[in-house]
């Protein structure tokens, strides 16, 4: 069901979300290779072993944890945090051209570099156009009430274009 030859590369909070709702594997279904650089792993494993989304990094074996090389490139991104400077230049270092990312800063960074961003909430949608998920609301709702914060007016969108009313 994977999108033959896309492989993305996945920052820190959209891996959490993913996580709370219990869909990261829905990452694996989608795309032929998810990479996270190893930045964003540190940051998720940070949180401590009881940390959200350090069980389904651990249990996702499909997952590949890369370096960056080039140190000096995720410097240049100072106005991003270390993760998804390193998401970025990873994508661009392997000639990625997906990345999951949701913070405005990075996702605009992110297109600046010719990158396709796709957001959590975008991803859920995907996956529900492809059948994969028969309703995202509940997923939706599920990250917002574990203390992710997203504007109504995104939610609301997505929802719209799923079928599907807040």
């Amino acid at each position: 069901m994977a999108d033959e030859k896309i492989d993305i590369v996945v920052n820190t909070s959209p891996w959490i979300a993913l996580s709370i709702c219990g869909q990261a594997s829905l990452l694996n279904r989608l795309y032929a290779d998810v990479y996270i650089p190893q930045g964003v792993q540190e940051e998720i494993i940070a949180g401590g072993e009881e940390g959200r989304g350090v069980k389904e990094l651990r249990s996702s074996h499909w997952l590949k944890v890369e370096r960056v090389m080039d140190k000096g490139k995720v410097e240049l991104l100072y106005e991003l945090e270390r993760g998804e400077a390193e998401v970025i230049v990873l994508a661009k270092e392997k000639g990625i051209k997906h990345v999951l990312i949701d913070e405005k800063i990075a996702r605009q960074q992110a297109r600046i570099q010719e990158l396709n961003v796709i957001g959590t909430l975008g991803l859920l949608l995907k996956a529900k156009k492809k059948g994969l998920l028969s309703s995202i609301k509940p997923l939706i709702l599920n990250i917002r009430n574990n203390g992710i914060w997203i504007k109504d007016e995104i939610v609301n969108g997505i929802l719209k274009d799923a079928g599907e009313e807040l």
